[in-house]
């Protein structure tokens, strides 16, 4: 049944699109007939190739997002040829298109070897929110190639935003049918993608204005390569960080080869750690940084020999001695690699207790880091729910006693509420939902 809907849904943007997109064209074509035809043709192809150019060199946000400088292209043709030539220019420039695949074999990616149902949505998934940004607009009584103050900033601020708003929608709406999105989810990416869209209308309004001076189309494109810079500079930087994550990952699957009672492990405390982190109001970068160190919090125990480790029984003091060195050994691995300070932190004293009795450096209360203290609650949580080689995994509502139990010795009290509330409220939606 999700399948089928999520085809209906498909199929449904793809449809609106290609409505839209061919009366738009049509719509473009009259104008050209009506015009100086060929400096409206030679403006429409400039801003088609500029347009093909900002989609073909994306920022990969990780395997499957990416941002593009496309969206600037669009208003810029938006405020000074119109809504028709807007969905033009972003139709046609998905010919021109063409990206260099560095996920898996090594080739260009165009049109032409692409998924067309893929292509198609992603057309509709822009033209829809120019046809109805640009109808908002109209409602204003602009027209376009008016730059009279203040209209022409209103409008702008409103095409921007709306179409922003629509196409983040849309999008949603086909992640939370392929992947589950939740609201909370659906709401972080919507205030994560703000940022993009602040920048693109004062960037967007002065090319606009450049546009229309004399020689115009060579200005736009001398300020078009300093963003087409900076774009590569951020691509390095999403490429270390991916390159990091690829690292964490292939850490864990070291680590799970290795003992197969933990698999999922670090996957499943990482969840658990983002759960209270929510809870307790964490930005997104302190949640970011609390799911990547709850992914490495065991990678020390590479160090830590197969017999110690593996042993099904229970071990003797040498042997907890030696199975307590992980901590600094994985702080010390993540440090090599030259992974964040708070990464390394909570690497090294998610054994810490909260009364002081924990390992490796003995620390105390505050003294502990709020992010380590966090994990400390998701990773004992984990090792209580899980089965181990000598026991069965607790049940869960055992679990959270325990937990409870020991709010003020082990645990920060701050903590174990955040996760009680937030399992609290689960069950009761679980409750409802049955």
């Amino acid at each position: 049944m999700q399948q089928k809907w999520e085809r209906v849904y498909t199929w449904g943007i793809i449809s609106v699109g290609l409505v839209l997109g061919a009366a738009a064209i049509v719509s473009a074509v009259r104008q050209y007939a009506l015009t100086d035809m060929g400096g409206y043709l030679r403006q429409t192809l400039y801003l088609t190739l500029i347009c093909a150019v900002c989609r073909s060199l994306p920022v990969f946000l990780s395997n499957n997002k990416a941002m593009d400088l496309s969206v600037i292209s669009i208003l810029m043709t938006y405020l000074t040829m119109g809504t028709a030539q807007a969905i033009t220019v972003f139709t046609l420039s998905t010919l021109l298109i063409f990206s260099f695949n560095e996920q898996g074999e090594k080739r260009f990616v165009c049109i032409y070897n692409s998924s067309p149902v893929k292509t198609l949505f992603n057309v509709g998934s822009v033209v829809i929110p120019i046809a109805i940004s640009g109808f908002a607009c109209s409602l204003t009584g602009w027209q376009a190639g008016e730059f009279v103050y203040p209209q022409v900033l209103l409008v702008t601020a409103i095409f921007a935003i709306l179409a922003f708003l629509v196409n983040a929608l849309i999008m949603m709406g086909l992640f939370s049918m392929i992947d589950g999105l939740s609201r909370y989810e659906a709401v972080h990416m919507l205030v994560g993608l703000i940022p993009n869209v602040l920048p693109v209308m004062p960037l967007g309004y002065v090319m606009a204005l450049f546009l229309r001076q004399e020689n115009g189309m060579l200005l736009v494109l001398f300020m078009l390569l300093p963003l087409l810079l900076a774009r590569h500079g951020w691509k390095l930087y999403v490429d270390s960080i991916n390159q990091q994550q690829r690292l964490v990952d292939a850490l864990n699957v070291s680590m799970e080869a290795r003992d197969p009672y933990t698999s999922g492990h670090a996957k499943r405390v990482s969840e658990y750690a983002m759960v209270i982190a929510r809870e307790m109001g964490l930005n997104s970068r302190e949640i970011y940084s609390i799911q990547r160190g709850a992914l490495l919090h065991d990678v020390g125990k590479v160090g830590v020999s197969d017999t110690v480790l593996l042993k099904p029984g229970v071990l003797t003091p040498e042997e907890r001695e030696h199975i307590e060195t992980h901590p600094v050994v994985g702080a010390n691995i993540t440090a090599q690699v030259k992974f964040d300070a708070e990464i390394i932190d909570m690497v090294r004293h998610h054994h810490e207790r909260y009364d002081g009795t924990g390992y490796p450096d003995k620390l105390k209360g505050e003294e502990i880091s709020q992010n380590a203290r966090i994990l400390a609650v998701a990773d004992t949580l984990d090792a209580m729910l899980s089965d181990r080689p000598y026991r069965k995994g607790m049940e869960q509502e055992k679990a959270l006693r325990l937990i409870q139990e020991a709010s003020g010795t082990q645990f920060d009290p701050r903590m174990v509420d955040a996760l009680m509330r937030a399992m609290r409220r689960k069950a009761e939606e679980e409750r409802r939902i049955a």
